[in-house]
């Protein structure tokens, strides 16, 4: 067994050789054990040794900075490694449910993400003139004193996610990717586009669905497919009255839906079926929002339409789908958020889900023996949930691609997917 003392955190890191964690793991316990250790180097029996580990994160999205922070706040040492910088994200925003209220919670994080975005309990469903036909309220499953949901603009997300993370000690590489990996006994060597090398005893995969680290583990048999829709977003300025989640539907099969992201601001989505993987000019996506929204009569939906002038944001992106069998790990190399489910957002769980990820492997790399072991039961723990929502996602998908229906069986299937969220992770 061999020591290092870490003055700076107080802590002494103790290299040992344990069959379950391998030679090149670690564990650390506090400076009150070392003094209890002394000179000999060895741990009284009953001395608790919270298990430490080097772990790199492969991107530093939503999943790659909850884990980042999870696990510093755990004691382990975590760097990120982000290809963008914070700041090139854009001014679209995200939902998260009570479940993800939950797993933020579990970290220290809901209050402030909750702080940074706006709360919203119903879910209106609206013909094309704006007249509401159903209104339902899926069940607060985080607190009764909390919103059921709350949309926030993903840059204000991230900045929470990152003054977290930062503040627990995490080192945060923007505009910076792995260039090179290789799995060697008890964990990962690694070379960075900086040129600098070095080796953790776990690298986590949360690149997103096209995940280059998945591809170089796992074989590039594994990539997404097209589910037969896109999604158009258009971030506008937020009316007083609109409170919640809406959907209007419009009588030849079209919908628009509503989110609200602040007290200033909500984006609308417009769902687009077609055979084709499309991808439109960056300069012409506002008069091509207007156009599909052409026919919609509410006066809310008229008024956003005329403010789509090109001078707020718009975006189309199509739905890539992806579900990686188990286990979500080989080898010291797991894969976290999109980068093992990418799902449709039709239960605006993405997020969600990556959020969840990062807790389970939070708490089983906290708990378990060993790396080994913290990996198989997180892959275990996530498999059957994720699939769940995968595939109620997805038929809500299919159903809306349904030239024949009314819309009532996707928002049974949302409600029944609201029902699956809400149990426990």
């Amino acid at each position: 067994m061999g020591t290092n003392p870490d003055h700076k955190n107080d802590t002494l890191r103790i290299y040992y050789p344990h069959p379950s964690l391998g030679n090149n793991d670690s564990v650390r316990c506090d400076q009150s054990i070392w003094s209890d250790i002394g000179a000999s180097g060895k741990l009284k029996h009953g001395d608790k040794v919270k298990p430490q580990y080097s772990v790199l994160v492969v991107g530093g999205g939503i999943g790659g900075m909850t884990l980042a922070h999870g696990l510093a706040r755990a004691g382990m040492q975590v760097r990120v490694i982000e290809s963008s910088q914070r700041t090139d994200q854009q001014g679209t925003g995200i939902f998260l449910l009570g479940n993800s209220l939950r797993a933020l919670d579990q970290l220290g994080l809901a209050d402030a993400c909750i702080a940074a975005g706006t709360g919203w309990d119903t879910v209106s469903v609206r013909n094309d003139a704006g007249h509401e036909t159903k209104v339902q309220r899926p069940p607060r499953t985080f607190r009764p004193d909390a919103p059921g949901a709350i949309g926030v603009m993903r840059p204000k997300l991230a900045e929470v996610l990152e003054s977290h993370a930062l503040a627990g000690g995490v080192r945060i590489d923007y505009r910076t990717t792995v260039e090179d990996f290789e799995q060697i006994p008890g964990g990962v060597s690694y070379r960075l586009s900086s040129g600098e090398t070095g080796r953790c005893d776990l690298l986590v995969a949360a690149d997103g669905t096209y995940s280059k680290t998945r591809t170089k583990v796992f074989g590039a048999e594994y990539k997404p497919t097209y589910a037969g829709q896109g999604a158009w977003r258009f971030t506008v300025e937020r009316l007083s009255s609109f409170d919640g989640f809406a959907l209007y539907k419009h009588h030849d099969g079209r919908t628009v839906g509503c989110l609200p992201l602040s007290e200033a601001l909500c984006y609308y989505f417009f769902l687009e079926n077609s055979k084709e993987h499309q991808h439109f000019p960056e300069a012409e996506l506002s008069t091509m929002f207007r156009q599909r929204l052409a026919g919609f009569s509410a006066p809310e939906l008229v008024e956003a339409m005329a403010r789509c002038d090109g001078s707020r944001y718009v975006s189309y992106r199509p739905f890539d789908i992806l579900l990686m069998p188990a286990p979500w790990y080989k080898g010291r190399v797991a894969l976290l958020g999109d980068a093992a489910h990418a799902v449709t957002p039709q239960l605006t769980s993405g997020g969600g889900m990556a959020i969840e990820d990062a807790v389970v492997l939070t708490e089983e790399l906290s708990t378990c023996t060993g790396i080994d072991e913290a990996l198989a039961a997180y892959s275990s723990r996530r498999f059957d949930r994720v699939r769940r929502i995968y595939d109620t996602s997805l038929a809500i998908c299919q159903a809306e691609q349904d030239p024949h229906a009314d819309g009532t069986r996707a928002v049974e299937l949302l409600m029944e997917g609201y029902g699956l969220l809400a149990q426990p992770f």
